[in-house]
């Protein structure tokens, strides 16, 4: 019972050992670091075996080999009952030194039962390559040829400078179009009439009728400006026109008149910053404001001593 019961194992294990064998080779043993090296592996199994998806990372068990590529269980014949297989792996070692590749283990199926085997390891010697010390001849440098991108830089530099140029030649020009300032005031003349001189000044000038509506504007409200500065003390030139009214308004000043006196100046700012066409009998309305206005305010004349009334006896 005890020898029959020993070859009734022995034949089981023999049995199941033959189901799936197998072997691991590369085409060499010595290879240089960096270098790529095929592992082949060769696999004879019973056709009822199924083996299962490789593990690819059981040649990297160390950080000296790595896998790089795995090709598909390509099936290189049959005999009897069994199969043979094959797989290749592409491999590279990272590490001179002697090294051994590791056992890979292959897993299979065979009915509901799941099994490994392992291939035998392989040493590996691993060099390093030589260095080749020889000085070599200095080589001529090699010239590309010239492309578009290459000068991409000095175009957009050349633009910088040529938008630059036309930028300041706009601004002078926009600054010598600018008007002119008003005559400087003679010394023994009052503010209302150096003033009411600059406005006739300006009526015979004919610019709104020559199209210097901008022109004509800025002129008239900067001789209203300055008849206010000298005629109130208020510094009407550095004011905005709001600041401006609201300072006349402040004092005893007639509400009329500076109702009609904004008008026309708010309307000559829409002229000056927002390029306002007011019609032609706004300019004229506008001169006909200003002249009166300057008259209604300039102080009154004293009364000389000869004009005086006498008193009656």
């Amino acid at each position: 019972m005890r020898s029959y019961l020993f070859f009734f194992f022995l034949f089981f294990v023999v049995k199941s050992a033959a189901q799936v064998s197998g072997k691991a080779t590369v085409d060499s043993t010595r290879m240089l670091i960096g270098d790529q090296m095929r592992l082949r592996i060769e696999v004879s199994a019973d056709k009822g075996v199924q083996l299962l998806p490789f593990d690819r990372n059981a040649i990297a068990a160390d950080s000296v080999f790595e896998v790089l590529d795995e090709s598909r269980w390509d099936t290189l014949g049959t005999a009897g009952d069994r199969l043979r297989l094959q797989k290749n792996l592409l491999f590279i070692a990272w590490d001179s030194g002697m090294h051994r590749l590791p056992a890979l283990p292959i897993a299979y199926k065979l009915g509901e039962r799941v099994d490994t085997f392992f291939t035998k390891d392989i040493p590996m010697q691993i060099d390093l390559p030589q260095v080749d010390t020889t000085l070599a001849d200095i080589k001529p440098i090699l010239e590309e040829p010239l492309k578009i991108q290459d000068f991409i830089w000095y175009i957009v530099g050349l633009l910088a400078l040529v938008a630059v140029i036309v930028l300041m030649l706009y601004l002078r020009k926009r600054k010598k179009m600018a008007p002119p300032p008003p005559s400087a005031p003679v010394l023994q003349l009052l503010p209302h009439e150096l003033a009411l001189q600059q406005l006739e000044q300006l009526k015979q000038q004919q610019m709104w009728q020559e199209g210097n509506v901008k022109g004509y504007h800025s002129a008239l409200t900067y001789i209203v400006r300055e008849y206010l500065e000298g005629r109130y003390g208020i510094q009407a030139l550095e004011q905005t026109t709001d600041e401006m009214l609201a300072q006349l308004r402040s004092g005893e000043f007639d509400m009329s008149l500076s109702q009609r006196l904004g008008e026309v100046l708010q309307t000559a700012d829409l002229v000056k910053f927002a390029k306002a066409q007011p019609t032609p009998e706004f300019h004229e309305r506008a001169m006909d404001v200003a002249r009166s206005f300057i008259l209604e305010t300039k102080p009154a004349a004293p009364v000389s001593e000869a004009t005086k009334p006498k008193d009656v006896q």
